[in-house]
């Protein structure tokens, strides 16, 4: 078999550098990873990558070469700080993959696989107006879509569920739920809970999520393929599940709890979560106990 080169954006951050862990472990792979370093970490390079680092609105200088398949995660990917940069997320999310969409059609890529975000299916299909992410998250699957219909770019849309897991970011305004935790449980300190506390996520494991990406690449065509576990929980029951003192605090709690139709992505990308998030935090707490 020929090698071939697969671009990953985003390849130094949660889930994207556990993409390209699976995608090096195949020597017929050339992978190449684009990012600006926002939120990803040189500590999640992956050996045997390649690593660039740039906005993804300069990846046709950036990248000279044509690859065969890009997988398209280097975005602004927060909820709740997105509503104070919007200039940010904007040049991130709308600029930067305007440029990622325009370079796959005209190098003429085999397929372009995009990490959307399960919050455009939030309160009935009106989650894309929430917040600047979302927004900016729902415009991109339009374009990606209109392209296929326009160019006849060939392209799969997969959506995330709230990741979790091993390089998860806990230590700034940019922290996930559950690493925030971890943090706080770490340092001693009370677990911050957005009141009101009820807000259910579908949280999911990050290799699952990164094997349910590159299922996308290899079998997936077009939209719809929902990544995310099949049971919910409140973001009160996470905190609670680590144990000790929990304070309730004032802030945007993020979007309604999303659809969740993963039927899609098991019955034709074979795909399941493997790791129940409720399991990890009990392995998370014994492996950490408290004085």
């Amino acid at each position: 078999m020929s090698q071939q080169t697969i671009l990953v954006t985003g390849g130094a951050g949660h889930v994207g550098s556990h993409l390209v862990e699976l995608l090096v472990a195949d020597p017929n792979n050339h992978v190449i990873s684009l990012d600006n370093y926002f939120n990803g970490s040189e500590e999640n390079h992956i050996p045997g990558a390649e690593y660039l680092r740039g906005h993804t609105k300069d990846i046709e200088t950036l990248v000279p070469e044509t690859p065969d398949m890009v997988y398209h995660l280097g975005e602004y990917a927060r909820i709740t700080p997105s509503r104070e940069e919007p200039a940010l997320v904007y040049d991130m999310n709308i600029t930067g993959t305007f440029a990622v969409v325009e370079y796959c059609r005209e190098h003429k890529v085999k397929k372009l696989v995009y990490a959307a975000s399960s919050t455009r299916f939030a309160v009935e299909g009106n989650g894309r107006h929430q917040n600047p992410y979302s927004f900016t998250k729902s415009v991109n699957v339009d374009l990606i879509n209109d392209y296929g219909k326009w160019y006849d770019l060939p392209y799969a849309i997969c959506y995330f569920y709230n990741g979790f897991g091993p390089r998860e970011r806990g230590d700034s305004k940019y922290a996930t739920v559950v690493a925030r935790y971890e943090h706080q449980y770490l340092h001693g300190q009370p677990l911050t809970v957005v009141k009101p506390g009820t807000q259910k996520r579908a949280f999911t494991y990050v290799k699952d999520l990164a094997r349910g990406i590159m299922l996308t690449g290899e079998k997936g065509w077009g939209d719809g393929y929902a990544l995310g576990a099949e049971q919910s929980h409140s973001v009160l029951e996470i905190a609670e599940a680590f144990g000790g003192q929990i304070e309730f605090i004032e802030g945007y709690p993020g979007r309604e709890e999303s659809a969740n139709d993963t039927s899609k992505a098991r019955e034709e990308l074979g795909w399941q979560t493997t790791v129940d998030i409720m399991d990890y935090i009990q392995a998370f707490v014994k492996e950490h106990p408290r004085n």
